[in-house]
């Protein structure tokens, strides 16, 4: 697959021929409103509405003993403007192991956080004891660890990253088959607000579904090709 080879102005294009404005001098339809609902679409509604291969990613960061309460923000790891939607589970291993070898322990990641300091207690980090970090909550922006750590651990989370805005029309998609995804669901977006007919309305609907559908069978297939992880 040919990746880089279709831009945002192709996307903004193939939206005023779905919209039925086919030229860029038409106020409602210029470059700048269509890059609006083309980026609303991209950033706030499609990392919800499809989960994709190449959204995937992994968050590393290290956190240490100089952190005395084990509270971490997604500034601090670096993850405030690529992750969202971390899993359910994360790996961690000394930093600098004493014999050279690596050892990665699976880390438990709670959501809740009720559940989380129903185990661990709250307002008692005066008394937390330094150690082996077994648990980690993920709430809001925060990833708060316990016990808190000892000496400097690597951490590896999986999850799913953000989509960016588009700074303007000319530049590269991520991928080229993401090109009509994109340019139905944020026309859908656009026609819903400018208020269409209902019969047009339900035609562009009908096309983005159409479109989502194709999109996840790309992912669909990459995972019927991936090899099952052993059950032991």
């Amino acid at each position: 697959m040919a990746l880089n080879s279709r831009s945002v102005q192709d996307t903004l294009d193939l939206m005023r021929i779905i919209l039925g404005r086919r030229n860029e001098n038409d106020p409602d339809a210029s470059d700048e409103i269509l890059l609006r609902y083309l980026n609303d679409f991209y950033s706030l509604s499609m990392p919800n509405d499809t989960k994709l291969y190449e959204s995937f990613g992994t968050l590393s960061f290290t956190i240490d003993e100089n952190n005395t309460t084990g509270v971490y923000t997604f500034n601090d790891v670096g993850a405030d403007s690529d992750f969202m939607n971390l899993s359910q589970e994360a790996y961690i291993s000394l930093l600098d192991p004493v014999d050279n070898s690596v050892s990665w322990n699976r880390l438990p990641i709670y959501q809740d956080p009720g559940e989380f300091f129903a185990i661990w207690g709250i307002n008692n980090d005066e008394i937390l004891i330094p150690g082996y970090p077994t648990n980690m909550l993920y709430y809001g922006t925060e990833l708060t660890f316990r016990t808190i750590p000892d000496t400097a651990y690597l951490v590896k989370i999986f999850g799913y990253k953000k989509n960016i805005d588009f700074p303007d029309a000319d530049v590269p998609l991520p991928f080229d088959y993401w090109l009509r995804y994109l340019a139905y669901g944020a026309a859908n977006n656009y026609a819903r607000d400018f208020r269409y007919d209902a019969q047009t309305r339900e035609m562009i609907k009908q096309s983005f579904s159409s479109e989502r559908k194709l999109l996840l069978t790309n992912t669909h297939n990459q995972r019927k090709m991936s090899r099952p992880m052993p059950r032991f």
